[in-house]
């Protein structure tokens, strides 16, 4: 690790080794968070201007040099070497080589600590954002189809057995309702976590830091935070990030099992679109639900990356400790699943293709009817308890005969139960 890079090390005799620069060297995945720490730099340079740390010239320099820095990663034309240690060494180390002594100046009065937190708090928040951009396209998708089958009708069902007959575009918009409180719970984060934890430094603010609140707007965000320990400690926004996103992944998948049971021959209630499915490399005739059962299969990950982080963080004391340097894994492997996942699972819902027919043919199967016999009976003054035995007495008199309820006759009635009329049928 160089030592232009290294933000530590005076009261050291000898640099870290070999094996624990290795250990703590931030994956390359990491240092995607340059936007993030390069905002938080702007803000802090006011504030150091603010606190008469920088004059203008030095806060003019300083700012239009963190400006470059930024096109020039963005563009590629710099990139991370091994002596970065993390997105923060990274930076200062671009810094400090455009601008010198100057760019260690931006250091005063802040620490790796408050920066991780407000580039994670900053990074999530405008996940949060474009994720529910995602998830609107996928709920859309659905509306559009569910929009498309105001009159189909199809089997219901409960403990995957046929229950009563239900609309199509019903059943696909309650799969909608659950995704639009997903939604709303990014909505529920976004306001949670609108505070600022720049000015904190390491655990107990900072003498040169006196205006967290402008910084904070500057951000924005709407407010400092309150507490200066909790604001470097807590990853309680990792944890709800990853919940909520594992929500949604939970609920994508159970429209994903229903539309791989619905595409199979046994069923055949959905076609698949080509461009949305996958063949066989030794069966031609397959048709595959690659997309549902990738989203069934992934969802399961973004589960265990909730509970990993969760068993992370137990019985971890105050304030900030390098376990928690563990976030980002799972936070960017969650992310990078569900950017994958929704573009996907909106081009597959968008151009599903339904054998009404065939859904409607199905619908009375299975003695979906049954429910209506029994009420009709309660409309002739039978009780309910009653008319729930008379009913079972009419799904059994035609498992015995091989038929369904529409093949009962008139004749048929009275001898399940006097009580049951022509006017059932």
């Amino acid at each position: 690790m160089s030592a232009s890079a290294q933000l530590w090390g005076g009261r050291f005799k000898s640099g870290p080794s070999e094996a624990l620069a290795n250990l703590s060297r931030a994956p390359a995945s990491y240092f995607r968070l340059y936007r993030e720490d390069i905002a938080g730099s702007r803000a802090h340079a006011s504030e150091l201007k603010r606190a008469g740390v920088l004059d203008a010239a030095e806060f003019s320099a300083i700012r239009s040099t963190l400006d470059t820095i930024e096109a020039d990663v963005a563009a590629g034309r710099e990139t991370p070497v091994a002596g970065d240690e993390d997105v923060h060494t990274f930076l200062e180390r671009l810094l400090m080589a455009r601008l010198g002594a100057l760019g260690g100046k931006l250091r005063a009065g802040r620490s790796r600590n408050d920066q991780t937190a407000n580039n994670t708090r900053l990074y999530l928040r405008r996940m949060a954002r474009e994720l529910s951009a995602g998830l609107i396209d996928v709920e859309d998708a659905i509306r559009e189809q569910a929009a498309k089958h105001v009159d189909t009708v199809m089997p219901g069902f409960t403990h995957l057995q046929p229950a009563q007959p239900v609309v199509l575009g019903h059943h696909l918009m309650a799969h909608a309702q659950s995704l639009l409180r997903d939604l709303e719970r990014f909505g529920d984060f976004d306001r949670r976590f609108d505070r600022s934890p720049l000015g904190a430094a390491a655990l107990a603010g900072s003498g040169i830091v006196n205006r967290p609140d402008l910084s904070a707007l500057e951000l924005g965000y709407s407010a400092a935070a309150e507490n200066s320990i909790d604001s470097v400690a807590s990853r309680d926004i990792v944890a709800e990030f990853l919940f909520i996103a594992s929500l949604i992944g939970v609920n994508l998948s159970r429209l994903a099992e229903e539309i791989c049971i619905w595409s199979s021959k046994q069923f055949s209630w959905v076609r698949l679109h080509d461009s949305y499915s996958t063949g066989s490399s030794i069966m031609p005739q397959k048709k595959n639900p690659d997309i549902a059962e990738l989203t069934r299969g992934m969802s399961g990950t973004l589960i265990g990356n909730v509970t990993g982080f969760l068993a992370t963080m137990k019985a971890m004391p105050l304030a900030y400790n390098r376990d928690l340097a563990e976030d980002k894994k799972v936070l960017f492997e969650t992310i990078d699943t569900l950017q994958l996942i929704l573009p996907a699972f909106a081009g597959m819902v968008a151009t599903l293709e339904f054998d009404v027919e065939k859904l409607k043919a199905e619908a009375p199967r299975g003695f979906t009817l049954a429910t209506e016999v029994a009420d009709w009976l309660v409309g002739q003054n039978v009780t309910f308890a009653e008319a729930h035995e008379i009913t079972g007495a009419v799904v059994r008199y035609c498992e015995e005969r091989g038929h369904d309820l529409e093949g009962l006759t008139v004749e048929d009635l009275p001898k399940i139960d006097p009580r049951l009329g022509p006017g059932l049928l």
